[in-house]
């Protein structure tokens, strides 16, 4: 099988999905990119209705959860030192375990872990969303809508993940919501926002005049009343 790697955003005017707000660099960066077989590149190009952004960067979303952890910023650096080193190694009829240029690596055939039972818990930064309690609950709130009325969509092409959302924030906003400086809480906000009223329910909900979802300055009031 030939992979293909993918523009999710069209790479040219008139192409399937092309955003024209997108810069250059993000055009091409890896959040805009997904690998797919040969058969299936052609697929979701000729039906950008189908196969739409949301929908290939959920896809992009579930790949990475099966086969791997998403990429960070010093693979690029990692991969250049080992492709670099890759013509000076020469293994003849090995069948153990060899470790290049790793200080202090371990070699053994099985290694047990041991911890303490305890998940580590880290502390937000100042000055981002995770250190407002407000923000924070009204995002997670937001999150919630989204996944409650996503997930009731009986018409989907994918099977429904709940933690696909928060993987799209963390595409669009370079970080996890909850590390995103509080400076954009309203953008983070407007995103989820767009996104529930995209749903078959919130769009159901509006037909009969009903909201699906509260602004920040309601929801907080009416979790101040709440007992």
């Amino acid at each position: 099988m030939t992979g293909e790697v993918c523009h999710i955003r069209a790479q040219s005017s008139g192409g399937p999905r092309f955003d024209s707000t997108q810069t250059e660099d993000a055009r091409h960066a890896f959040a805009n990119l997904i690998l797919l077989c040969r058969r299936h590149h052609k697929i979701i190009d000729a039906e950008p209705g189908l196969y739409s952004v949301d929908t290939l960067e959920e896809i992009k979303t579930i790949q990475e959860e099966h086969l791997g952890r998403p990429k960070q910023e010093t693979d690029g650096f990692f991969a250049k030192v080992l492709l670099n080193a890759m013509s000076r190694i020469e293994t003849r009829n090995n069948t153990g375990n060899v470790v290049i240029g790793s200080l202090g690596a371990i070699v053994a055939g099985t290694l047990n872990f041991k911890g303490s039972g305890k998940a580590p818990r880290f502390q937000t930064a100042a000055g981002t969303i995770g250190a407002d309690q407000e923000a924070s609950r009204y995002v997670q709130y937001l999150i919630r809508q989204y996944n409650q009325f996503a997930s009731a969509d009986t018409s989907r092409a994918t099977k429904f993940n709940h933690a696909v959302i928060s993987k799209n924030i963390e595409s669009r906003f370079r970080s996890s919501w909850r590390d995103t400086a509080m400076e954009r809480f309203a953008e983070v906000c407007v995103y989820l926002q767009e996104r529930i009223r995209k749903t078959r329910v919130a769009k159901s909900n509006s037909v009969k005049g009903h909201r699906s979802f509260s602004t920040f300055e309601d929801y907080t009031r009416e979790t101040k009343r709440a007992p």
